[in-house]
């Protein structure tokens, strides 16, 4: 649950006192998609940048996860998190597709790092390289459905059932490219004991009215 950058012009008092309330529904994980776009520029930068300022210290008031958006704005991000801090119910920098330069600052800022359908695209091999660099406990595959279709059915609609590609890619690229191994299945199960760890929680103590 969250405002996306693309209407943080609408983000105002009003609007967040709804997200709170919402926030307080035990079944939410994560406050997300927020962040900044500066791609589209749907919403004035400067309104995109407040919007998120406030989302950052609503999650950490409740003791959620961010999941961020980000695109051609990872400057203004990460520094509006630094300003704020990071926080402790962690951070998901969500379909990362840029190079290993980029992914560093974030993966040493301690951020979950997720990998959608680009880390298959034939002429993405900077992302692949920047997928050996995550530490093993904060990496995740996702769909960004209905965007992003994995290598081989880019071009189709994205579903939920399409991250299997993405994750065998991901196997591989981590040097796990044997299917009999049973490292390679270990590490896709790592995986996804990572997306239980972050965001298959218990009620926080704010959700639970103790907060």
């Amino acid at each position: 649950m969250g405002c996306h950058p693309h209407n943080a012009q609408h983000y105002d008092d009003a609007l967040e006192a709804v997200l709170r309330e919402r926030l307080h529904d035990a079944r939410v994980s994560a406050l997300g998609e927020v962040g900044l776009d500066y791609h589209y520029d749907l919403s004035p930068r400067e309104a995109q940048r407040e919007a998120f300022r406030r989302q950052i210290r609503l999650a950490k008031e409740a003791g959620l996860p961010v999941v961020l958006h980000m695109r051609e704005a990872h400057d203004d991000g990460f520094a509006l998190l630094s300003e704020e801090g990071f926080p402790e119910a962690g951070t998901l920098l969500h379909c990362f597709n840029l190079d290993a330069t980029e992914l560093a600052r974030w993966v040493d800022a301690g951020c979950f790092i997720a990998f959608g359908g680009p880390l298959t695209f034939k002429k993405a091999e900077e992302v692949r390289e920047a997928a050996k660099l995550v530490p093993a406990d904060r990496l995740l595959t996702e769909t960004d459905a209905p965007y992003m279709t994995p290598e081989p059915l880019r071009g189709t609609t994205c579903g939920p059932e399409h991250v299997a590609f993405t994750a065998a890619k991901l196997a591989d690229v981590r040097g796990f490219e044997d299917l009999r191994t049973p490292a390679r299945g270990e590490f896709l199960r790592q995986t996804y004991l990572n997306a239980l760890g972050l965001l298959d929680r218990e009620p926080t103590a704010w959700q639970r009215g103790e907060g």
